[in-house]
Parts: structure tokens; sequence; C-alpha cells
């Protein structure tokens, strides 16, 4: 899983009240947490980016997080707060987690509300809003037992490691188009093509790690294939160029059909499905320009049951871009400029590519 509760972290819950649901005569302006249910947070007053999670939805809102200081300069009671109009001026697309829970309680009937806290490995809060008798309520229940007014489940719990499944596979599962985008963001360099204005580094770090583990393993099949292609004379011989260490070559391998001819081939590998985009460089796409016996060997569903499909036709996309880049550079020659380097990003779904069948690897 991407995503796993943070190693130190408590599971906390509790009812909430009318107060921190607005809805009382006061003016309370916080929801007040348990004690020692963020025990590894060492930083007592943040505005930090979360989740918040209903009816199957994450909404990215701001934790407006604060402690009492005690007279020993310790800290005690954790609370979020709604925060001021000024204060949220900075987050144009988000609100508060205060102000969210009381926006979603007030177009429902009245019923009980629960909510559930606690913090994943980057160290991200996340806060589960549960209605009474809806799904979650249940699923929690059957595990926990009857909520109570407000409690902790801690490693010690007997119901600990069950309550930890249940929420890791929920975040993973509804955070998903979220991860796939990283995969994308770790090969382009560019943030904003995830559906979060601002992804946190660690999870830009995690994704870049486990993409350059997907693209190892994803060669390490391709060499499998063509030990196969080779052995039934399909091809007369080739080289893995990245097979030790990476070779910086625009190819990952030089392969020599049974004519004596030389293919290259790169492989393009994903967790995910086969209509994952694809990143290519400009130099990679120049290289494909000027050597049209060029193969694009596309692994999928890496992480379950791992698939292939090869493209032979990679160059007709190549075509347009380098085209257009050139076009583009000498414009912008005018004034001095020059584009040197470059992503693009391709769907292997493009009308222009064609695919073989898929291959069970």
């Amino acid at each position: 899983m991407f995503f796993n509760l943070h190693h130190n972290a408590i599971i906390g819950y509790k009812l909430l009240s009318n107060a921190d649901l607005g809805i009382s005569s006061g003016n309370t302006t916080h929801i007040g947490l348990l004690s020692n249910s963020l025990n590894f947070i060492s930083k007592y007053h943040q505005e930090t980016s979360s989740q918040l999670i209903y009816n199957e939805t994450v909404i990215e809102v701001i934790a407006f997080l604060d402690y009492i200081e005690n007279p020993d300069g310790s800290f005690r009671s954790p609370k979020i707060r709604s925060a001021s109009t000024a204060e949220l001026i900075q987050y144009p697309t988000k609100t508060s987690v205060v102000r969210k829970i009381r926006e979603i309680v007030s177009t429902e009937s009245p019923t009980q509300w629960f909510l559930l806290w606690f913090a994943l490995d980057n160290e991200e809060l996340v806060f589960l809003l549960i209605r009474k008798n809806s799904s979650d309520y249940h699923e929690i229940t059957d595990i926990i037992g009857q909520f109570k007014r407000n409690d902790t489940i801690q490693k010690d719990n007997l119901s600990f490691t069950k309550t930890l499944n249940f929420l890791n596979t929920k975040v993973n599962q509804l955070n998903f188009s979220y991860i796939q985008e990283l995969e994308l963001l770790v090969q382009a360099n560019k943030e904003n093509i995830t559906s979060r204005k601002y992804p946190r580094r660690y999870d830009i770090d995690k994704a870049q790690k486990l993409f350059q583990e997907i693209g190892k393993k994803g060669e390490e099949l391709v060499n499998i294939y063509l030990e196969k292609e080779k052995y039934n004379n399909q091809i007369k011989n080739f080289n893995w160029v990245n097979k030790n260490n990476e070779s910086g070559f625009p190819f990952d391998f030089e392969i020599t059909d049974n004519n004596g001819s030389i293919i290259y081939s790169d492989a393009k590998s994903t967790s995910y499905k086969f209509e994952q985009k694809m990143v290519f460089s400009s130099q990679e796409l120049k290289f494909i320009q000027q050597n049209n016996n060029y193969l694009i060997h596309r692994v999928f569903n890496l992480n379950e049951r791992p698939k292939l499909r090869i493209c032979r036709n990679i160059e007709t996309v190549s075509h347009d871009f380098v085209k257009n880049l050139n076009n583009f550079n000498q414009n912008i020659k005018r004034g001095g400029l020059t584009l040197n380097s470059t992503k693009v990003s391709i769907p292997p779904t493009h009308n222009l590519l064609r695919f073989n069948n898929e291959i069970t690897l």
C-alpha cells in the first residue's frame, strides 16, 4: 500500500457534541481531541494539509491544530479550530476541518456524529466523519464494538490490527487516483498534474522510489520475455543496456533480429492499467525519430498479474512531436531562447499507436 498509518500514531475517536458541530447556543470555535492521540507531533501550533473523509470521498482541508501550554512548558489538550476568514485567505481552494464538518452536518438530518482521527506515515492527519448507522459506522463497530463517548485504539488493543487494516485500505482506495497521478508526476517532474494542488514532498519522494523499483522490475520482466524469444528463435540476440547500472541511453534494450538488423526497445512500466500515460523525454522522441526501428514494451498491472503489449509504430507520434518542437525552438530563437529538454505524456490509447494483443508475463 502507498499510504500507511504512522508507526507512532494512535487512533482516536469521539462523539461530536452540539458545541463541536456548531449547533449549540454558544460560539465554540474548535473541536477538542484526546490528549494522547497525537503524541508524535512536536510542533504544537500548526496549519497542516489534511484529509477529511466522508461518504467515501476525500476532501482536502486544513487542520488548524493548537495545544494548551501547561505552566511547566508541556502541552495538553490538542484541538482543531475553525480558523478565521483572514487565516483562510492563503488557502483559496480549501477550508478548515472544523468548518467543513459543520457544513456537512448542517445539510443532513439530525443524528449522532462521530469523528475518528489518525496520522499517516507522511504525518498527514486524516479525519473520518462518521454518521450513526452509516456503512462506516457499522464496519467500525463490527471491529471495535459500540462507540464510547471518546476513546483511543492503541497497539495493545485486540481490535487495533483489524482497525488499522480497515483504515489503511480505505485511505488507499479513496486516494487511488492521486497515487496514480504521483507515478506520472515523478516522471514528468511537474507538480501541477495531480488533483492535489500541493502534493506532499514525502509522497513525491516515496513515489519516486517506487517508480524506480517499478522501472527495474519491468525491465527484468522484458528481459525474461526476450530470453524466451531468443530461445524460440524469434530473435537472434539482445543486450539489456541497463542490466548493471543506468546507462543513460534513450533505450533499454538492443535487439538483433534474425536478419541481423538492430532494433531498439524501451520498457514503459506501470503498476496500473494499460491506459496509464507513458512519459517520454524529448531526447527519447528525437532518437525514435532518427531510428524508426524502435519498440515500446508496455508492461502493466505490475503489482498484480503483469502483462505486456508491444507497440511497433511509436515513430508516428515522435514525428509530430519533433516537428512541433523544432518549430517552437525556431520561434523562440528570435528572443535568444532555446528549449533543450522537456517531457511529454502519451496515452497508449492514442489513435496513431498500434499495440499487439496482451501477453501475460
